[in-house]
């Protein structure tokens, strides 16, 4: 057997450990999630064989006016801090990437900080501050609290497209007259609109699903992560496992629409440039 084949046998054998091993990972970490799951359909409070399938606890989830209450309250909080997030991270990333100033370096670290603060101490520092400057809790407060956490992940998500774009598309831009306006509407925001799009869903992924934050900052309102905490302190319910489980269908489906549109718009930019090439 020659030096070459024998390389390429271990190259194999290891390429075939690791997705083994990735796929272990996957399966570990998806298991709660798939138990969660399987409790949601199960006729019964407590598990045990054989399994009797039902959906009752979703219709009662569905028709439940308390959990109406919060997923309005926490449509009312996502959607703000979605649309007010994209436009921060945004303008942010493109200010970063297609921009160079002085202490650069030191933007992007004061932008991480938030991201690798635990989360409930950075909820607990929010509801001290807004307990000192007077704004109160409520639905205003959780906002703020949401958007000093997810904004700079709209930042790095959008940063990803804009490290992309051709900076030789803007100075032709600018040679035939484009504003600062025209330049961002017309060049910029078209070539990075897929990370915009995508941005914008995990900011609403996050936001929909963020516990530690709002439960310190939302007062007496109610949200879905504050309903799902406060019932499983009062005692099990299967109610809850059939609500999360719909919370992980909503989130997983605008994950995978985030990883479709960001492949997509890999694909794009390859094809622009083997045409350029």
């Amino acid at each position: 057997m020659s030096t070459s084949t024998s390389s390429d046998l271990v190259d194999r054998a290891l390429g075939s450990v690791w997705y083994l091993y990735v796929g272990l990972v996957a399966v570990f970490l998806m298991l709660p999630l798939f138990s969660l799951v399987i409790a949601s359909f199960y006729d019964g409070q407590i598990f045990s064989f054989p399994y009797e399938f039902t959906v009752d606890w979703y219709v009662k989830a569905l028709q439940s006016s308390s959990v109406q209450s919060a997923v309005a309250t926490t449509v009312t909080i996502s959607i703000p801090v979605t649309i007010l997030s994209t436009i921060i991270g945004t303008a942010a990333a493109i200010g970063y990437t297609r921009h160079d100033f002085g202490g650069k370096g030191y933007v992007k670290l004061f932008a991480l900080l938030p991201i690798f603060f635990p989360l409930i101490l950075l909820g607990l520092g929010m509801s001290m501050w807004a307990s000192m400057t007077g704004l109160g809790y409520g639905v205003l407060p959780a906002i703020i609290g949401e958007l000093v956490w997810i904004s700079p992940i709209v930042m790095f998500v959008v940063s990803i497209t804009a490290l992309g774009v051709d900076p030789n598309m803007e100075e032709a831009a600018k040679d035939l007259g484009a504003d600062a306006t025209m330049l961002y509407r017309d060049v910029v925001l078209p070539q990075i609109s897929d990370g915009v799009v995508s941005g914008a869903i995990f900011a609403f992924v996050l936001a929909w699903n963020n516990y530690y934050i709002v439960s310190y900052l939302k007062g007496s309102q109610i949200t879905i992560t504050t309903w799902i905490h406060g019932r499983m302190t009062q005692g099990f319910t299967p109610i809850v496992p059939a609500l999360a489980s719909m919370i992980f269908y909503f989130s997983l489906l605008l994950l995978v629409a985030a990883v479709v549109i960001e492949l997509r718009g890999a694909d794009i930019k390859q094809n622009l440039q083997n045409i350029r090439d």
